[in-house]
């Protein structure tokens, strides 16, 4: 059944509901009873709470720094057993391109033979290799695991430089290639008066070359013949002599292709005229002079 208590509501008090279970002492059950119960808030003593149980599980955020420091560590270890695993040590060194070199003075101008594949310095050997008097380029490659390949590309002969009775083969820069050797005739020969002897990258006189190598290019259109030599003389600068026998004196290598302009203009007007020369001097630019 259910009892009610009819009082005056205390200020603070709330009212609760409390439903009994427990059979009553007699024998005989007795019909449930729905009781109200007054609890006063912030009266008494309330019950201590229950200890809070210390968890020793991980936070997330330490996990995460536990798993990077791992991840950290292993490539650590991978990066050191890879630098120092013989698998990845430069074992082979392949040369491509060389005519008049030797493919052991490459390796050893490269200087990587035993280096680690991932620290091998390639400039420093690609500076080592383009400082040899033959090489006029160089590229470098890794080929992995263990060899490295180079390709040289060496001077390419140009003409032939004659001093003191000895054939020089030079490139176009004017670079001793080879001595005793001579290229093919018509190809560019420069006598030279000075005294002495060359050795393989040495360098003869630049203006000498250039200067050459203009004549040979402009001449036969400008005159309409060809070149029979250019000579280097101390003291005159170039020399030029032609099929025909002409000779004309460039001095220095500037403004060749305007020197060879007057060349052609007195040489029309010599025809026109009846003049007959055999030397032309055209170290002064615009005041040639006919012998």
């Amino acid at each position: 059944m259910i009892i009610r208590r009819n009082r005056n509501p205390r200020p603070g008090v709330v009212r609760t509901i409390v439903r009994r279970s427990r059979p009553v002492v007699g024998g005989e059950a007795a019909p449930r009873q729905i009781v109200r119960r007054e609890r006063v808030i912030g009266v008494g003593v309330v019950p201590a709470a229950a200890p809070r149980r210390r968890s020793f599980l991980p936070s997330r955020r330490a996990l995460f720094a536990l798993s990077f420091a791992a991840v950290l560590a292993a490539l650590f270890a991978g990066g050191a057993w890879l630098y120092r695993s013989p698998y990845f040590r430069v074992e082979t060194v392949e040369v491509v391109g060389l005519e008049r070199m030797s493919d052991r003075t490459v390796v050893e101008a490269a200087a990587v033979l035993g280096d680690s594949m991932f620290t091998a310095d390639l400039a420093a050997a690609q500076r080592n290799i383009y400082a040899l008097p033959l090489v006029a380029a160089v590229h470098i490659e890794r080929e992995w695991p263990s060899s490295i390949r180079i390709v040289v590309e060496e001077r390419r002969p140009w003409g032939t430089w004659e001093q003191a009775g000895v054939d020089y083969l030079i490139d176009r820069e004017g670079v001793v290639i080879a001595v005793g050797e001579r290229l093919e005739p018509g190809a560019p020969a420069i006598r030279s008066s000075e005294p002495g002897s060359r050795l393989v990258g040495d360098r003869v006189d630049y203006q000498a070359v250039d200067a050459a190598a203009e004549i040979y290019e402009l001449l036969p259109r400008q005159l309409g013949t060809t070149v029979s030599e250019v000579a280097f003389i101390k003291g005159k600068g170039v020399q030029v002599t032609t099929a025909d026998g002409q000779i004309a004196l460039f001095g220095d290598s500037s403004s060749i292709a305007y020197k060879l302009a007057v060349w052609a203009a007195l040489a029309a007007e010599a025809r026109e005229r009846h003049i007959s020369y055999t030397t032309i001097d055209l170290r002064y630019g615009n005041r040639p002079v006919l012998q």
